[in-house]
């Protein structure tokens, strides 16, 4: 059965108590622990030693850094950085979960370094819990990487391990109880989906049904009349797609019908003219000339008392369709009830 694979980075000198105490409390969740002292890393013979370890983090699925008084090993690919540091951000760079753990006397020196930083005398400030005074700033600031980063930056003082092992029995039963939640979540979300398909596919059938038996009472006069409410349902959608696209804020704007007749723009000539001219000779819609002509063609949508501008693809294929296949087949009243739909609803209310 595969288990987490939790990597435990840390200096090893000062801290080698707590990652042995570590390593037996992951193996009693039946998780497996990485540690480089215990030969859980793969030291590939191409690699450094330092890559090797990074590498090896992206294989697990838990990280925990615990930061002590101690700096560490310089990362041979970057000085400014230790091993853990190198480590800590493979970390987030894959996502994995952080659990960080900070000795309480190094963060209350951080505390200190906060407040005396911009301080004259803050050079000379000795920390009693750093181990080489020079590498200080570098610890204060690797702990501020952490708290910083805008995800996964909690962190927990510690005294010993068992202050480690409580919070982390806490964090990991926390993660659990969230990955039943989801599981729970994700069911009803399935549940809802097959509704919804079931729901569709039940419309399909039932439309094929009608149409059944519409055809079977009067086929001639059936056949116009199915064609004729499919015709309209395309027209509808040809203006809902145009007028009123659903990516617009139209709960808060009216479309500025004043002055027009959905009779009158119902008799506008569909014949010899591509959709986008039709809409212009509409009278809601009017060109940009500062778009190239034969790319796109800019329409400006009049709106209470505001123009709101935005562009249609002129060689939109959908649209295409639609306008040969509804708007040119369509008749003037089929036209008209689709445009008195549109100003009903996002017209200025009366």
């Amino acid at each position: 059965m595969a288990a987490p694979k939790v990597f435990v980075s840390s200096t090893c000198y000062d801290l080698s108590e707590i990652r042995e105490q570590l390593n037996r409390f992951i193996i009693s969740f039946g998780f497996d622990p990485v540690l480089s002292e215990n030969g859980d890393v793969f030291f590939h013979p191409d690699l450094h030693t330092h890559d090797s370890c990074i590498h090896e983090v992206s294989n697990c699925q838990l990280f925990i850094l615990i930061i002590g008084g101690r700096f560490g090993g310089e990362y041979v690919a970057d000085c400014n950085k230790s091993i853990t540091n190198a480590e800590y951000s493979a970390a987030k760079k894959q996502g994995i979960p952080v659990f960080t753990y900070v000795r309480k006397s190094v963060l209350g020196n951080h505390h200190i370094y906060q407040q005396n930083r911009k301080k004259d005398f803050a050079s000379k400030i000795e920390y009693p819990s750093i181990d080489k005074q020079e590498f200080a700033v570098n610890i204060f600031d690797f702990i501020d990487d952490v708290r910083k980063s805008p995800i996964n930056n909690s962190f927990e003082g510690f005294d010993n391990f068992q202050d480690i092992e409580s919070h982390l029995r806490k964090q990991w039963a926390g993660m659990f109880f969230d990955f039943l939640k989801n599981r729970e979540v994700n069911a009803q979300i399935d549940v809802t989906n097959h509704l919804i398909e079931g729901l569709s596919s039940s419309g399909r059938k039932l439309e094929e049904l009608i149409k059944s038996f519409y055809l079977s009472s009067n086929a001639e006069d059936a056949e116009k009349s199915i064609k004729s409410i499919d015709i309209y349902s395309e027209v509808l959608k040809f203006f809902q797609k145009t007028i009123t696209p659903n990516w617009l804020p139209l709960k808060d704007f009216y479309i500025e019908t004043i002055g027009l007749d959905a009779k009158d723009l119902s008799n506008i000539p569909v014949e010899d003219k591509t959709w986008s001219e039709y809409l212009i000779d509409l009278g809601l819609f009017e060109n940009d000339i500062d778009i190239q002509e034969n790319e796109f063609i800019a329409i400006i949508r009049f709106v209470k008392n505001t123009k709101i501008v935005f562009t249609l693809n002129q060689n939109d294929k959908e649209l295409t369709m639609l306008y040969e296949n509804s708007i040119k087949k369509s008749t003037p009243e089929q036209r008209q009830k689709a445009l008195e739909v549109i100003f009903d609803e996002h017209g200025i209310p009366f």
